[in-house]
């Protein structure tokens, strides 16, 4: 997955999207913008119930498989 750039300075900030979920305001480290992510809840309810999935598919094949 690619590093989301800062719009304004083009620097990678390295932000997850489940992180953006729980802090939609973050600040650039780099020229210190402050930007504001607008997440709607369906959106958010969906990651959820994909992050879930995936995490019940690891617990599955945690004896055959290993998952970084």
């Amino acid at each position: 997955m690619m590093p989301l750039p800062c719009p304004s300075c083009g620097q990678p900030l390295g932000l997850k999207l489940d992180f953006l979920v729980k802090h939609p305001a973050v600040q650039c480290p780099y020229c210190k913008s402050v930007l504001k992510f607008n997440i709607d809840k369906e959106s958010t309810a969906k990651m959820e119930k994909g992050l879930k999935e995936l995490q019940d598919l690891k617990k599955k094949y945690e004896n055959i498989a290993k998952f970084s």
